[in-house]
């Protein structure tokens, strides 16, 4: 069953204008005593998450730098070179432990990396053939992080980054045109 449903609810999903449609859908989740909760955004900081287990849900702590928060959040906070991220310290991807299903039917290991689609192949064989180690973006991250991807597909020279996951979904974008079903949706990457 569901042992969680978490909805994005503040200015930087809804504006102050906008009929507040997480609002909406957080009252469902109640009314159906559904468990679940919002997510809130504040202005980010770089803050270190280093008790959080691979894999697990983050609770708390900074601002995930994936999605629109890779080109909207970023201005003003320190960086480092694209080499400094050799690892993924948020996920598990040789042998995920929860995944997230998106309306489209994509089942996310990560934000925007597909381990396959539900409406093409059950999520029963998708999680039973998955190996991460032959996924053509996972096999890097697991090897050697961001910084293995990046330098795997020749992606950067002198680029900084805020964070891993920053840099990650960064390169990930890149790759969006050569790998479409393994990087998915497209919504994901700010594009349509």
């Amino acid at each position: 069953g569901i042992s969680d449903i978490s909805i994005s609810n503040d200015l930087f999903h809804y504006g102050e204008n906008q009929e507040n449609l997480a609002r909406n859908a957080l009252e469902a989740v109640n009314n159906l005593n559904l468990p679940g909760d919002s997510i809130c955004i504040e202005k980010p900081i770089v803050k270190d998450n280093k008790g959080q287990k691979k894999g697990e849900p983050v609770v708390g702590g900074g601002v995930m730098f994936r999605g629109r928060a890779t080109e909207t959040l970023t201005e003003g906070l320190p960086t480092k070179h694209w080499t400094k991220f050799n690892e993924c310290p948020y996920e598990n991807l040789e042998n995920p432990q929860r995944v997230h299903l998106d309306s489209y039917g994509h089942v996310h290991i990560c934000q925007g990396l597909s381990m396959g689609n539900i409406w093409k192949t059950p999520l029963s064989k998708l999680v039973h053939n998955y190996d991460g180690k032959s996924h053509p973006i996972c096999a890097p991250l697991i090897k050697g992080g961001p910084a293995q991807l990046a330098e795997d597909y020749n992606l950067f020279n002198e680029e900084t980054f805020i964070d891993h996951c920053h840099m990650c979904f960064t390169a990930r974008k890149i790759l969006l045109e050569q790998f479409p079903e393994l990087l998915a949706p497209r919504q994901v990457y700010g594009l349509s």
